[in-house]
């Protein structure tokens, strides 16, 4: 390749600080986010209020597995390749690159990456235990994106875009954020797929919040998200309710019910179907480390949900502007894991609307990014090009 890559999926380990440096008055009164030791010393625990945040092992990051040591595992995991803990390797130290943002930069000099976007790794998973107070859910993620901006930045040399996260909890306060964002620069804004609290994404009572991201351009993300949601608590409650003595099978059976690739097409469902794109043509959305394969199906379902409704298919008094997956194929971008079939999905799509991401330093990731290259060998050099690069840039308008 003779250019450098655009990384749609780079990520961050974050500091412990993250959350606090930044803390209101009311979450350091209340010590609302805070680090526990064990009584051994050996281990620091993450709390929210007074739930734990359990959804990562080792939330200091510190030993943190290899980049890309899992890879081989997810390319072999329909042929029940173990998946247990020993597929991550030996543990290593935190390396410099996944903290310093100056240090990423000669990384990404050295591995050919000119410009990437860049997720939270701990942030994505909070959301779902910073529920029981409006106030603190959004104090606690202003704290964050304020820390983001001196670690990282919005658009740091003009080649780290790092994603503020944003939740429509609370409308109002959904805009404020946005607009503080907005001001202090960010290009990309990242939120959690499935229902926004009890509404479809799309239902007009967030008309405007995305009326502001219409108006501003910002890229919208779909981000992969773990942690409890109003979903996985109606999976509970309707296929393994308490008392609940099979936790591994439950876990099993949530996991293919409910896993990420149906989070997603969900999302794209409601946005697609009740019309945000029809009230707001500028909106462009990304989907982020959530894979390629429900794309087919999402496609199909999308043309034939109106079952005996009229083919125009209409939601919440507008008509929709075309065929839903025309709208999809028009709005809708997708980074596919480099173990599925990546030119399948260009061939279903189109190459301006398949993004590479390499999910580094990820356990899961690709080691090194520009090999993704190989998952699309067969496509010709402008396609390559468009999935590595091009694509992404003109997304951010970088």
């Amino acid at each position: 390749m003779d250019y450098g890559l655009f990384d749609a999926d780079q990520h961050y380990y974050e500091a412990e600080d993250a959350f606090t440096r930044y803390a209101s008055e009311r979450m350091k009164r209340e010590k609302y986010i805070r680090w526990v030791t064990e009584l051994d010393g050996k281990r620091k625990r993450l709390m929210c209020g007074g739930r734990e945040v359990n959804v990562i092992g080792n939330p200091t990051f510190d030993p943190i597995a290899r980049p890309g040591v899992y890879l081989e595992t997810l390319k072999n995991i329909d042929v029940s390749q173990d998946r247990a803990a020993a597929a991550f390797g030996q543990l290593e130290p935190i390396r410099p690159e996944y903290r310093d943002r100056d240090v990423r930069l000669q990384w990404m000099d050295r591995e050919g990456v000119d410009k990437a976007l860049f997720f939270p790794t701990l942030g994505v998973t909070l959301e779902g235990f910073l529920l029981d107070d409006v106030e603190m859910h959004y104090a606690a993620f202003h704290a964050f994106n304020r820390w983001l901006i001196d670690d990282w930045g919005y658009a740091w040399q003009n080649r780290i875009y790092a994603a503020p996260y944003l939740s429509l909890l609370d409308v109002d306060r959904a805009v404020e954020e946005l607009d503080w964002v907005l001001k202090e620069g960010a290009r990309v804004i990242t939120l959690r797929p499935g229902p926004a609290f009890g509404r479809s994404p799309a239902d007009p009572h967030f008309d405007p919040f995305w009326a502001r991201v219409n108006e501003s351009g910002v890229l919208v993300t779909y981000h992969a998200y773990e942690g409890p949601s109003d979903v996985s608590n109606a999976l509970d409650q309707l296929w393994c309710a308490p008392p609940r003595p099979r936790v591994p099978e439950d876990r099993l059976l949530r996991n293919v019910i409910y896993s990420q690739d149906t989070a997603i097409m969900n999302t794209v469902f409601a946005l697609v179907l009740h019309n945000l794109f029809g009230r707001f043509p500028n909106i462009r959305v990304a989907t982020i480390e959530m894979g390629g394969g429900w794309v087919p199906y999402c496609l199909h379902k999308l043309d034939s949900a109106g079952g005996f409704m009229p083919r125009k298919i209409s939601a919440f008094g507008t008509e929709l502007p075309a065929r839903p997956s025309e709208i999809f194929r028009e709005k809708i971008w997708v980074s596919p894991f480099p173990e599925e079939d990546v030119e399948a999905l260009v061939g279903l799509l189109g190459a301006d609307r398949v993004l590479m991401g390499s999910d580094w330093p990820h356990a899961e990731s690709i080691p090194v990014p520009r090999g993704y290259i190989d998952c699309i060998a067969n496509l010709d050099s402008a396609s390559q090009r468009k999935i590595m690069r091009d694509n992404v840039a003109g997304l951010i308008r970088a």
